[in-house]
Formats: structure tokens, sequence, C-alpha cells
């Protein structure tokens, strides 16, 4: 896998264990990286668990690039409260749903911080459905606005993850790697609708370097095999494309 590529694994595909559980199922997938949730902790610095929280992310040598998806809106103290527990964690991109009237604030928030804002898709009758919804809330906006683009759930809404991917170009941030049958469930990764090669390759034109989180929401109870048969499919996809 190239080496720009950041792989690691959504916190809500362990959502039935705690932090320490959550972490030992990311390392029995070989991984390093986690995109936590507010399933194992909130995004609030001063929560009072927070620096336990920190320690043992520390201790377990667990990077955290993202975080989310959470919510934006014209409360400005409430989003600055979300990027200085980003700044306090060491995180670059805070997967957002954020509401219209939130943007200005975010340019500023982005800016100042040093962190990046990624849309997440979340199929249909969601905020942001279709690709178009995404480029239109963008449009005039920071270039550390962007997308973090939930594969899944493009195919849910009826479109290609390669195709999504090429159109937004350079505002791809981020990536929710998980897979679908369209109008059918969820499947590993590599065993639905998505052209995992097709998507790698997209991913390589635009010189894509963040992060990509695997997400399964099935089999909660034990996702880690599905899981690893999905890693084991997603790497040969990047050796062909």
């Amino acid at each position: 896998m190239p080496a720009a590529f950041t792989m690691g694994a959504q916190s809500y595909s362990f959502r039935k264990f705690n932090l320490q559980h959550s972490i030992t199922c990311l390392k029995n997938l070989g991984l390093d990286a986690m995109e936590f949730c507010g399933a194992h902790f909130p995004a609030d610095a001063t929560h009072r668990e927070f620096a336990n929280v920190k320690a043992a992310l520390e201790a377990a040598r667990v990077k955290v690039p993202c975080y989310g998806v959470e919510g934006f809106s014209a409360d400005a103290a409430a989003n600055r409260n979300k990027f200085e527990f980003a700044k306090a964690l060491g995180i670059g991109v805070l997967t957002a749903d954020p509401s219209p009237d939130s943007f200005e604030n975010l340019d500023a928030l982005c800016a100042e911080f040093g962190v990046k804002i990624a849309i997440h898709n979340h199929g249909p009758k969601a905020r942001y459905d279709k690709v178009d919804d995404t480029l239109k809330a963008v449009q005039d906006h920071s270039a550390s606005i962007g997308a973090c683009v939930d594969t899944g759930h493009s195919i849910r809404s009826g479109e290609k993850p390669h195709e999504v991917i090429k159109v937004l170009g350079s505002r791809v941030i981020s990536l929710h790697l998980k897979d679908w049958k369209l109008g059918g469930p969820e499947k590993i990764i590599g065993e639905g609708d998505m052209d995992l090669v097709a998507v790698a390759r997209e991913l390589k034109a635009i010189n894509f370097a963040g992060p990509i989180m695997m997400e399964y929401e099935e089999s909660p109870e034990n996702p880690v095999p599905d899981m690893r048969k999905g890693l084991e499919n997603w790497r040969r996809a990047v050796e062909q494309a």
C-alpha cells in the first residue's frame, strides 16, 4: 500500500466495545490509526475523562488523524470547542455534518487551527446525499473544507464511489471505506457494488494523501474477521490500481 495512504478504522465499527477493547480490535487488524466517534468519547477536551483517553491512546500508540461525525451550526462557541478538542488530541480532520449557516465560522476556524472539515455524505434523504450537495456547499469556501467520501453511502445514493472521488477531486479530504449492495445490505469490502480498483485508481489520480478509515456496521459483536477480509481485498485492489 502506498505510504501516502493512512489506513485505519472508524471506531463505530467497534461500538459494542469500550475504548480499550476497540484498540485491541484495531491492533488485531494490524492497524494503528483510528477515527473515533462519540461512541467511545466525546469531542470535548474539557470532559473529565479526556486526560485518561489521551493517555490510553498514547500508551497504545494509536494515531487519531480524524474524528466524527460531528454536527456544526451557527453556534460559534460550540464549534470552537470542537476545534480546541481536535488541537488537544492532534486531530487534523473533523468529519462533519455542518448546517448551511455554519460555513463562514468554519472557514475562520479552519484557518485559525489548521484543522480541516470533511463533509460526510450519509445516504438518501440526508443533508449531504449526492455529490452535488457537497460541491454546492463548499463552493466559494476554504480549501480546508471538503469531503469525507463514505463509499457505502454513495452506493446507497445510487452513485459510484470512484466517480464521486473524481468529481470532488482536491476536495476529497478523507474516506469512510465501506461496501454496499444497491438496494440491499452492507457487505464486506470487496463483496458489494464498489469497484475497489477504480476507487484506488482515482485516489492515486488526485494524489490523495488523507486518511482512509474502514467502517463496518455488520457483525457488531465480532466485526474483526469480516474487516480483515475487506482489508485484504482493498490491499489487493491498491496493488492492481
